[in-house]
C-alpha cells in the first residue's frame, strides 16, 4: 500500500461526500482506539478542524487508559468535542427490560447501539455525516456491532487493513501509545479483539489477501437529515 497515495485518496473521498451531501462536516465517536483516531486525522486534514465534531461516550467498562488518549486525540486536532458518559443510559435501559444481567452479549451491543443512537443525534443538531471508523479486517470478519459501530453514513477506513492503519498511523503522526495499543471493543471488561477472534490481527490480514479488499467499496453517504 501506498501511504501518501492511500491518504490523498480518502481525503479526497471524505471532502466529496460531505459536499455532496450538502452537509457542514463530520461527527465522529473518538474512542482511544487507532481506528477513531485515524479516522479523526484524515477527516481534519481533509475538512479542517472546524468542519469535525468529536463524541467521547465512555462507560463503566471503558477503560482509564482510552479516556486519556481519546482527550489526547481531540485536543491535539483541536476540535469541538463532548465527552458524555453512557453508564446511567444503560442503566435506564436495565431497570424496564427483563434478564438484564443475566446476558453479556446483549449488553454489550447495547452500548454500542446507543452510542450511534447519540452520534446520530448530534449529526442532525448539526446537519453532519456520521464517520465511522469500521476497517475491512473487521469488516471481513463481521466483528462489528449491526446497527451500533457497523452503522455510519461514510466508512473512509473499509477498504484498509488493521496493518494498514499501524502504517498510516504512523505517518500521520497518531501518538505512539495509540498505534501499539491491543485492539479492543471495550464493551466488557478486559475485552481484546485478538482474544476473542483467536488470532492475531497480523494473521488475519495475511489471509484475507490484497486481492480480496479490492472488492471493497467505500460506503456513499445518507442524507445528513435522516
Amino acid at each position: 500500500m501506498s501511504v501518501k497515495g492511500e491518504t490523498a485518496q480518502i481525503e479526497q473521498f471524505i471532502k466529496e461526500q460531505v459536499q455532496e451531501s450538502r452537509s457542514t462536516g463530520l461527527v465522529i465517536g473518538i474512542s482511544g482506539g487507532i481506528d477513531s483516531t485515524v479516522a479523526a486525522f484524515l477527516s481534519v486534514r481533509a475538512l479542517g478542524k472546524e468542519r469535525v465534531f468529536g463524541l467521547l461516550l465512555p462507560s463503566h467498562t471503558t477503560p482509564d487508559e482510552d479516556e486519556r488518549d481519546a482527550m489526547e486525540v481531540v485536543r491535539e486536532l483541536g476540535i469541538e468535542h463532548a465527552r458524555i458518559p453512557i453508564s446511567d443510559i444503560i442503566e435506564c435501559f436495565g431497570r424496564h427490560l427483563p434478564k438484564f444481567e443475566e446476558g453479556k452479549l446483549p449488553k454489550a451491543n447495547l452500548q454500542a447501539r446507543i452510542r450511534i443512537c447519540l452520534l446520530y443525534y448530534f449529526a442532525n443538531l448539526k446537519n453532519c455525516l456520521v464517520c465511522g471508523t469500521t476497517d475491512a479486517s473487521e469488516d471481513f470478519l463481521g466483528y462489528y456491532t449491526k446497527y451500533g459501530d457497523g452503522a455510519a453514513d461514510i466508512e473512509p477506513l473499509i477498504n484498509l487493513t488493521k496493518t494498514d492503519l499501524k502504517s498510516m498511523a504512523k505517518e500521520l503522526g497518531v501518538p505512539n501509545n495509540i498505534i501499539k495499543k491491543k485492539p479492543s471493543p471495550s464493551l466488557v471488561a478486559d475485552q481484546s479483539a485478538e482474544d476473542e477472534l483467536g488470532l492475531s490481527y497480523e494473521i488475519v490480514d495475511r489471509l484475507l489477501g490484497r486481492h480480496k479488499l479490492a472488492e471493497h467499496k467505500r460506503k456513499p453517504p445518507a442524507s445528513p437529515k435522516n
